[in-house]
């Protein structure tokens, strides 16, 4: 399966003042305008402010462009792409549609859905709108990140294939894993299967651990 992609960009860190008062981020990215290389680290030129973003298994974020009408009442104009600082704005995809170890083709490279997505304040801070956080939480429509598993070129114009889905018998979306990590800690059906997931990350592997262990 084919998606197209509205843009895929990165962006270095600045200090930016979108509330009157000074903030380091690397969430104001552009889109791409040549071949960039893709390694396990991300694009080159993408940079993280925020230690808890980045890494192996946070190299690359994901936003449905879909996504974007859910915000027309607090958000105005609504960005053509990078609304919440993502790496790849793509469209016609759910988070219901992404599972951990679904692996997809961008240009040379091949990636893997890895992580879910703990939206920080500063997207809060850039929009003056206290309510982002938890209604991205509440709806689960945070987006996602991907590890990288073979590096490669991306093209400017390059579309996202899904070219390897996640085994049937652990199957893991990133809706289902937001709704329990969110909405629904204490449940320790959910909690269990989570945990036998062999894609998400160590870290929150353990962090469900903790959670699950309280519920008894």
């Amino acid at each position: 399966m084919n998606y197209t992609i509205q843009a895929i960009c990165a962006g270095k860190i600045k200090t930016l003042h979108y509330d009157g008062k000074p903030m380091k981020s690397g969430m104001d990215k552009t889109p791409i305008d040549a071949p960039t290389w893709l390694s396990k680290l991300g694009f080159e030129g993408d940079e993280q402010a925020y230690h808890g973003h980045g890494g192996p298994d946070k190299a690359l974020c994901l936003f449905s462009t879909t996504h974007y009408t859910m915000w027309e009442d607090v958000i105005s104009p609504i960005p053509e792409y990078a609304m919440f600082g993502e790496n790849i704005s793509v469209n016609d995809i759910d988070e219901n549609d992404l599972y951990f170890g679904n692996q997809y083709q961008i240009g040379e490279a091949i990636i893997e859905v890895s992580e879910i997505r703990e939206p920080c304040n500063k997207i809060q801070r850039k929009y003056q709108y206290k309510g982002i956080m938890k209604r991205m939480m509440a709806t689960g429509k945070t987006g996602c990140y991907f590890r990288v598993i073979k590096e490669g070129l991306v093209y400017p114009d390059s579309n996202l294939t899904l070219i390897k889905e996640a085994p049937n018998d652990t199957r893991l979306s990133v809706q289902a894993l937001n709704d329990v990590y969110y909405n629904d800690k204490k449940n320790k059906e959910k909690l269990s299967y989570a945990i036998k997931n062999p894609f998400i990350t160590t870290e929150r592997r353990k962090t469900l651990e903790k959670r699950l262990a309280r519920c008894f």
